[in-house]
């Protein structure tokens, strides 16, 4: 099963929890003992994967209007034709984080079902509307919902998407959970919604714009990646009854790992807009600041910024524009920082684990599984 949608190259990053930051070739050293914990729990993920994937089915179950026939059609049950997908769903490493962070932290996985099926939705809802927003006519290699319903019906499913995730919380009284923590974690997930919608608007805010700052950047990935992996994580300790400071350290840990997601993909954008003469970034043509290009704008001499804003300052990109973009990044070596930045992230989404005040074998448990999401 693989396990990234929208995972981007073949970077390989993984990061032990010994690993220092530096060099940007911080791959799985051949046979290591965490390489095998990763192989031995794989399965483990994949089996959580598919329980989450009935869960939402079982949401979805009661609605029959054609609206949940285009939701079933992004989440890959069916294709545009309301036949049954001809491919497996995608990872719902959203859901499954929420359900590793609950047995972590020693809680019963089926009663927190219903949070890992709502964070999940959260995270569809906003996959439409990002393919809506960045004009993007393929999500997974599939025609995205806005290109075969129109951008109105896409909006349309996604809010439905939302909507039917704060449904699924309440779901959790259905299994025994309390009252109390049932209303906490939909106060969870409605202010990572909400932080999710804020990291949106400052990455779009940003695309005209060439003075981003980097610290500026972070706030951003922080906000739209980071906040619903940090959710993810934040319910599943919640509903195993962890207390505030094992919340607290494993949502920072989640933050830290959207962020790290982020900068690979960025760096997965520039790598294949290089390397692949016919590949056109969606991200590049929207003038997405990506980090090398924040950083390179922040700290480049002024021939090197003139450089760059021969391109930026354009009002409309066109595909030749990309030429030698990531040349001129790597000579001001932006794309190299950028690495050692990603590392860094990925040992701080591990310190803050070992702070959380979890058991060893939960650590490493759900440090198994983001060093799954880095490699994919």
């Amino acid at each position: 099963m693989k396990t990234g949608q929208g995972g981007h190259g073949s970077n390989g990053y993984r990061f032990p929890p010994n690993r220092q930051p530096g060099s940007h070739h911080a791959t799985r050293p051949e046979a290591s003992d965490e390489g095998k914990t990763l192989l031995t729990m794989q399965p483990r993920f994949d089996d959580l994967a598919s329980t989450v994937d009935s869960e939402i089915r079982e949401v979805l179950s009661a609605r029959s209007t054609r609206l949940y026939d285009i939701m079933a059609y992004h989440l890959g049950w069916e294709d545009a034709a309301e036949q049954t997908a001809p491919s497996a769903p995608g990872d719902r490493r959203h859901g499954v984080l929420c359900l590793v962070a609950c047995q972590a932290a020693g809680g019963d996985v089926d009663s927190a079902m219903p949070a890992a099926a709502a964070v999940e939705l959260v995270d569809k809802f906003c996959q439409i509307h990002d393919d809506v927003q960045g004009g993007k006519p393929k999500r997974d290699n599939r025609d995205a919902v806005w290109w075969v319903w129109g951008p109105a019906q896409a909006i349309n499913a996604g809010d439905g998407m939302h909507a039917l995730a704060r449904l699924s919380l309440f779901r959790l009284l259905d299994r025994g959970v309390e009252a109390e923590l049932a209303f906490r974690a939909v106060q969870v997930l409605d202010e990572a919604s909400l932080r999710a919608c804020e990291g949106r608007f400052l990455d779009l805010q940003a695309q005209e714009r060439v003075d981003v700052a980097v610290e500026s950047y972070f706030k951003m990935a922080t906000d739209k990646e980071g906040a619903l992996y940090g959710c993810a994580l934040e319910l599943g300790a919640v509903l195993a009854g962890a207390g505030d400071e094992t919340v607290r350290h494993v949502r920072q840990s989640g933050l830290d790992l959207g962020v790290a997601l982020q900068i690979k993909n960025d760096l997965a954008e520039l790598s294949k807009t290089a390397s692949a003469s016919d590949y056109v970034s969606e991200d590049l043509m929207n003038k997405k600041k990506l980090l090398p290009i924040v950083m390179a704008f922040e700290t480049g001499a002024a021939r090197d910024r003139r450089r760059l804003g021969d391109v930026y300052f354009k009002r409309v990109l066109e595909p030749g524009d990309l030429d030698g973009l990531a040349t001129i990044l790597d000579e001001l070596g932006t794309i190299e920082r950028s690495r050692e930045l990603l590392v860094q992230r990925i040992a701080s989404a591990r310190s803050s684990l070992e702070a959380s005040g979890l058991e060893s074998a939960g650590i490493e448990f759900v440090g198994s599984y983001i060093d799954s999401l880095m490699e994919a």
